[in-house]
């Protein structure tokens, strides 16, 4: 979790984030405020405990604010040592 709230604080700015567990899914709010828009995910514990998987989830995230007039950059930080393009060719 503590990688999850390194990589989120990393969106910030221009992106704020809210994360709340309920039971074992996870419901991830990313924020635009100077749309203001707001794009959001429930993650079940397969989601977010998945490094790739939670990395493509946060892109999809972002590129949806992106489509309601963000400017945030369509990018996310690896939270592993591993970049996108690893994940992209494995």
């Amino acid at each position: 979790m503590d990688s999850l709230k390194t990589l989120l604080a990393q969106l910030d700015p221009p992106l704020k984030h809210h994360v709340e567990m309920r039971g074992e899914d996870m419901l991830l709010t990313l924020v635009d405020p100077l749309i203001p828009a707001k794009a959001e995910r429930s993650l079940q514990p397969r989601q977010y405990q998945n490094p790739g998987l939670l990395y493509v989830v946060l892109l999809h995230a972002i590129n949806e604010l992106r489509g309601k007039g963000s400017q945030a950059p369509l990018r996310v930080f690896p939270i592993t040592g591993h970049d996108a393009s690893d994940r992209a060719s494995g």
